[in-house]
């Protein structure tokens, strides 16, 4: 059993709350709202709720710190090592500030985690996380952790997504295997996320999850303990062992853009969205096929989604198709 390293004893506090607005006005720069955990209290909470002090020899990596509020309490609290990327410059210096007084429990890396650095963190050259190894995909990975504050955007939703992705295919952080992850996200990201069939919020982004891992919403801080002040929730998630898709994801995708292009429509009329004469794919159907898309489950769709892999006739070139998708729901 690996050594327990001593706990880390104290770090600079961050400024008082007060003056973040000052310090780190350029959070909503290009559109971008980053939102950070600003308050000890909901940091240190949060440090709590992920069980962090029990983990010991686990690490972390951080996405969206900002200022590093809540890296501070993780690292606090007994976290082996909490590996952060952020490459937002009004946090570089605060962040930067953390890492020199971490006696090597923090290290910050000004990456962009849309830009898919994870095999980079897992390279020698960087030595982000050494001795970390691939553990079987039966039990959770308990040498690693993905913590993040995803900016309420679309490019923060599309890391989200990216992830979920990453997890069903087994790339990037989740070679090591089964990496559990905590999110705040957004009260209208995780409506999204979880909604039930019928709901309005409910998109092909739900159906996408629900296929990935198991979401939870855990907490519920309030606006006052965020910088910028919007409503977050924190998420737990724990990717299936296998995912929940009887085709590729590849597929998957492209029956859930096509067929959520209208999703208060009849599957019966928008079915033919799949490709020309995919109407024949209704009678191969064991469900009623005048069910509105936004009340399909995921099991509907996953039979939506075999039948038109099974389908000779399908398009081929699925890319195309959904460039062309996409362009339609920016006009919507």
């Amino acid at each position: 059993m690996a050594a327990v390293q001593p706990l880390l004893k104290s770090l600079p506090k961050l400024p008082a709350p007060y003056l973040w607005p000052t310090l780190f006005k350029g959070s909503r720069a290009r559109g971008h709202a980053r939102v950070s955990v600003m308050t000890e209290e909901l940091a240190e909470s949060a440090a709590k709720v992920m069980d962090i002090s029990n983990h010991p020899n686990r690490s972390i990596i951080e996405i969206y710190p900002g200022p590093g509020q809540l890296t501070r309490s993780m690292a606090l609290a007994g976290a082996k090592k909490v590996v952060t990327l952020d490459n937002g410059e009004m946090f570089q210096k605060s962040l930067k500030a953390l890492e020199e007084n971490s006696k090597g429990r923090i290290q910050h890396f000004a990456l962009n985690p849309l830009g898919e650095p994870y095999d980079d963190l897992l390279a020698s050259e960087l030595n982000a996380l050494p001795g970390l190894t691939p553990q079987p995909w039966d039990t959770i990975q308990s040498d690693i952790m993905l913590v993040g504050s995803i900016p309420n955007s679309a490019l923060g939703e599309k890391a989200f997504i990216d992830l979920l992705k990453a997890s069903m295919e087994r790339m990037g952080i989740f070679r090591m295997g089964r990496v559990g992850m905590y999110m705040f996200c957004s009260k209208e990201a995780v409506k999204r996320f979880t909604s039930p069939a019928g709901t309005t919020a409910r998109n092909r982004l739900t159906l996408l999850a629900e296929a990935a891992a198991e979401v939870s919403s855990i907490m519920v801080p309030g606006a006052s303990h965020f910088h910028l002040p919007y409503e977050y929730e924190l998420l737990r998630i724990v990717p299936h062992e296998k995912p929940k898709l009887e085709t590729s994801l590849d597929i998957m995708e492209f029956c859930l853009k096509s067929l959520f292009t209208s999703k208060s429509m009849p599957l019966s009329k928008v079915i033919k969205l799949l490709g020309p004469g995919a109407e024949i794919l209704l009678g191969r159907l064991s469900f009623d096929h005048n069910i509105k898309v936004k009340y399909m489950t995921l099991e509907q769709v996953n039979e939506v989604a075999s039948k038109f892999d099974q389908w000779p006739l399908r398009p081929t070139n699925l890319v195309d198709d959904l460039i062309l998708h996409e362009k339609k729901d920016k006009r919507h």
